[in-house]
């Protein structure tokens, strides 16, 4: 009886080990992302600043990135891929064009939610816009519509008079008044997006459409910023009366929803009273509520038009960070500035401005445009998208629940795929061995794609070729001597240059001619 005992026992520990074993291997084999070790409950929240993320995690993507491969004892010199964790929410940070194609383009099924934003959706009212909308029919509906007017060069070709004029515009502006050219670069993008949107024509002076519309991206920016807000991590926050302590960001909701409010129906109250009074431009609102539609498919529409009037998914806010940016890096890098003129001296002669009918004769300009995107990176770690199932890539484990954050900033200043990412060098896009485009990574990812992508780079094109043409921007002078501006960003959702001073005034009398003209 013993031995049959015995034997028994030992059958039952072997089958022990064995399940043990393979306990074991799985979770070698289905490792998280490498990262630092956290403390309990609040895990990594220290070590992640809420001013210039993007810096903190290049910088724990190379701490972390030797490890064993999971499963063997190959050591692997990588930090395409790490993660950390903030109050039990996993964040995984994709470092490298290989790991976004791998994730977020092959298994996008699997990831193309959105994070549940307490203060940016809950309170404030921003969950309903495209770029925060969870993965749905809404989301699908946004995306047809969007795609009927935008989703290819030859569909917006419809509006590039529109882009061209107020692109002329903005530059008589600049030369009337130098001084406030992120002004003009805002206020040119926001009136391109209202005659487009809703057939309005901005005022000359302080158009109050155009503030709302700067008032309301600040806003998105703000809300959105990781780790801004306590709330986002710990949501129950929002629960505690607004005479608690430490609660003022229950008043700054309230504020900020009045704002979301206002920013959504105002422009479409305009659209309506147009069309009811029978002078109604056309536009997409309105050639989208002819005929009447229901309560239901009015506010889809409304808010599908917010999308695009704050640049939500045609990338205005991305379209006016870059403008600015290429000033910053001409009056930096003046060189630059010469060898573009040359080519459209060449290509486009000095008799007639560019149009966006020429991008494809003008290599060097293009390219130039391509290095804004890359050099300044305007959404440095983009959206986080959210892991809807487990993802494997690579003997690794992204949970379910997961935010998959694409550190843009890190992949487009790789210096094994961008050699001095810190210099502005339009050629490396051109040649027989170009460097990656970066629109891919600047532009969305896998179902969360930027269906406004074409209209943002016409925009910025005609921008960059026209400014080029008719523009001669210079370093300021303070006491006789050149002064060359530092490369400073701003944090948050979108990043900006910080203000820089230069000079601008006219390439010629002819130039200043053909903007008058």
């Amino acid at each position: 009886m013993a031995q049959v005992i015995s034997a028994f026992n030992v059958c039952l520990f072997g089958a022990g080990l064995y399940i043990a074993k393979r306990v074991l291997d799985s979770n070698r084999l289905c490792a998280l992302p490498p990262g630092p070790i956290g403390w309990p409950i609040i895990g990594n929240l220290f070590e992640i600043s809420s001013e210039q993320t993007w810096l903190d995690f290049a910088e724990l993507s190379k701490k972390y990135g030797k490890f064993l491969n999971p499963g063997t004892t190959e050591l692997v010199l990588s930090g395409d891929i790490s993660s950390i964790s903030i109050l039990g929410t996993r964040y995984v940070i994709l470092n490298s064009y290989k790991v976004v194609s791998e994730i977020l383009e092959k298994q996008s099924a699997k990831c193309s939610d959105r994070p549940h934003l307490t203060m940016g959706g809950d309170l404030v009212g921003w969950s309903s816009g495209m770029l925060f909308v969870n993965y749905g029919e809404r989301l699908r509906c946004y995306r047809k519509l969007f795609y009927r007017m935008f989703g290819s060069r030859s569909s917006t070709a419809a509006f590039n008079p529109i882009e061209e004029e107020e692109t002329r515009r903005f530059l008589r502006n600049v030369l009337e008044q130098p001084d406030s050219l992120a002004a003009h670069i805002r206020a040119t993008a926001g009136a391109v997006i209202l005659k487009i949107t809703y057939g309005y024509n901005v005022q000359a002076d302080e158009d109050p459409f155009v503030k709302l519309a700067d008032r309301a991206m600040a806003n998105i920016s703000l809300v959105t910023a990781p780790g801004a807000f306590l709330v986002d991590l710990v949501p129950t926050l929002r629960y505690l009366p607004e005479w608690f302590p430490g609660t003022g960001f229950l008043q700054d909701a309230k504020k900020y929803r009045q704002l979301v409010t206002e920013a959504v129906t105002r422009p479409h109250q305009y659209v309506l009273e147009q069309m009811a009074a029978g002078v109604a431009n056309a536009s997409f609102s309105s050639m989208l509520l002819e005929g009447g539609v229901s309560p239901e498919e009015e506010e889809l529409i409304m808010w599908a038009a917010t999308n695009i009037y704050l640049g939500t998914s045609t990338s205005l806010t991305r379209v006016v960070s870059a403008i600015y940016a290429f000033f910053l890096a001409m009056t930096i890098y003046p060189e630059v500035q010469r060898k573009a003129q040359a080519e459209l001296d060449a290509v486009v002669g000095t008799e007639r401005l560019p149009r966006l009918e020429d991008r494809d004769s003008l290599p060097y300009v293009n390219a130039i445009c391509e290095e804004v995107l890359r050099w300044h990176v305007i959404a440095p770690l983009a959206v986080p998208h959210v892991s809807t199932e487990d993802i494997f890539y690579n003997g690794f484990v992204v949970p379910k629940g997961s935010y998959v954050i694409v550190n843009a900033w890190s992949i487009l200043h790789d210096e094994t795929t961008y050699p001095n990412p810190d210099v502005f060098q339009p050629e490396r896009f051109l040649g027989e061995n170009p460097q990656p485009n970066p629109q891919s990574i600047c532009f969305g990812f896998g179902r969360r794609v930027c269906p406004g992508l074409h209209l943002a780079e016409a925009s910025i094109f005609i921008s960059v070729a026209m400014s080029l043409a008719a523009l001669d921007i210079s370093r300021h002078v303070e006491d006789g001597v050149e002064v060359i501006p530092k490369f400073e960003v701003t944090g948050g959702t979108v990043s900006h240059p910080k203000p820089f001073k230069c000079r601008i005034a006219p390439r010629s009398t002819n130039a200043e001619v053909l903007l008058r003209g």
